[in-house]
């Protein structure tokens, strides 16, 4: 991963968006943007980060789809892009080594904007080794156009007569030789503008298994309050027994022994799945708004009541807190959700037919004083509300079973 110091000089580069071509499980050249799509207002622009002109991007973009519609294919597509293009990680080392499949190239189209007033495209094509079975990248040519708060969205992005600043089949033999074929040529445009990045952070691992870590070395008693007011503190000693293991420190309210583990397992019992999630998720939370990074958190809702799901929400809307620009993109099953955000192009719908498909809310030409929520359930988009025939099928699946299994 490319290591960065901020220092008041430094341009940022922020991330814009993506087109995916012939992925075999998705819609050829399917979109996913940050950028605005829709009016900005004095009431919701503190929901955005304004970057030059009429060029905004969205703190929040949400994903939003029944079971099995792409959800986490995308996410990981997203994060994977970031971790390989921006942070300097490997394929292997991203989450592109899970989604990347199939035995033709695909392609990715990325698209960076750096505050000294550049706009990147960077054209990736990944291929498949079937002699090392294993991902790499087998041309990437990437492009740079200066941009003026005067130009027009649509022509900031014209690249069409625009020569490539680098073109990975014409490095010099000494770059092309230290070159791994899984690393992206971008860290150069990086490592010469010395770009202060968007940190990526990736929780996804913490989507079905609860891990409680934290870097500080008290959980602010706040968030503990409001997972669980029951307890008193909960304290974590890195490296401090004879092992070189965290210690962990808890205590009840209205109860005088202090409970010490070793072992994250041995804490959890004494604690909710809910409560060790949302500590971890807020630690993560913080460290992202601090850096002002890309935090990507799947299923939002999972182990969390409506309340916490609101509250993470709200941290990066509100321009008070999230001061550095911090990015969160998460994806949730919790379709009440959409009528508690307030812009359409911070909703994408995913839907599957015979390809997954993305559909940004804000141009889907449904009535803006209609309910989203029930849009969606009322599959009023199509391919977003469960099939009514699949759910008569499986009742009648689950009635002959439970009586032929009557005793």
């Amino acid at each position: 991963m490319i290591s960065q110091t901020k220092n008041i000089n430094s341009s940022r580069l922020y991330f814009l968006k993506m087109n995916i071509y012939n992925h075999p499980l998705l819609e050829d050249g399917i979109e996913f943007s940050l950028i605005n799509d829709s009016r900005i207002t004095p009431n919701t622009s503190a929901r955005l980060t304004h970057l030059i002109g009429s060029l905004w991007i969205n703190n929040l973009v949400t994903l939003v789809g029944k079971n099995a519609t792409g959800k986490t294919t995308i996410m990981k597509l997203i994060i994977g892009l970031i971790q390989n293009v921006v942070a300097g990680n490997s394929i292997e080392h991203s989450e592109l080594n899970d989604v990347l499949i199939g035995k033709n190239p695909i392609k990715i189209n990325a698209y960076f904007y750096g505050t000294d007033n550049f706009i990147y495209k960077d054209e990736l094509t990944y291929n498949f080794n079937s002699d090392l079975h294993s991902w790499y990248i087998e041309d990437e040519k990437i492009y740079q156009r200066k941009v003026s708060s005067s130009m027009s969205k649509n022509k900031m992005f014209t690249f069409s007569n625009t020569k490539e600043i680098l073109n990975r089949k014409t490095l010099n033999a000494v770059a092309a030789s230290i070159l791994s074929s899984d690393d992206s040529i971008f860290k150069s445009v990086i490592n010469k503008e010395h770009y202060y990045i968007q940190e990526p952070f990736n929780t996804l691992f913490y989507t079905n298994f609860n891990a409680l870590t934290y870097i500080q070395e008290n959980v602010p008693t706040e968030i503990l309050t409001f997972l669980d007011p029951s307890i008193d503190y909960l304290k974590i000693d890195s490296n401090t027994d004879e092992n070189n293991k965290d210690i962990y420190r808890l205590k009840f309210k209205n109860n005088n022994t202090e409970i010490v583990e070793n072992s994250f397992t041995n804490i959890t019992k004494y604690l909710s799945s809910g409560t060790a999630k949302g500590i971890t998720l807020y630690g993560m939370v913080m460290t992202a708004l601090k850096k002002g990074g890309i935090i990507f958190i799947d299923e939002i809702e999972n182990h969390f009541n409506h309340a916490i799901v609101d509250t993470f929400i709200d941290y990066f809307t509100d321009n008070k807190i999230n001061i550095n620009h911090a990015t969160l993109i998460f994806s949730t099953h919790y379709t009440e959700i959409l009528d508690k955000i307030e812009r359409t192009d911070e909703e994408y719908i995913t839907r599957r037919n015979e390809k997954i498909s993305l559909l940004r809310y804000s141009q889907s030409k449904v009535r803006s004083d209609l309910n989203k929520a029930e849009v969606f359930v009322s599959d009023y988009l199509g391919g977003t509300a469960p099939e009514y025939d699949a759910y008569i099928a499986l009742k009648k699946a689950t009635k002959r079973w439970v009586t032929k299994h009557h005793e």
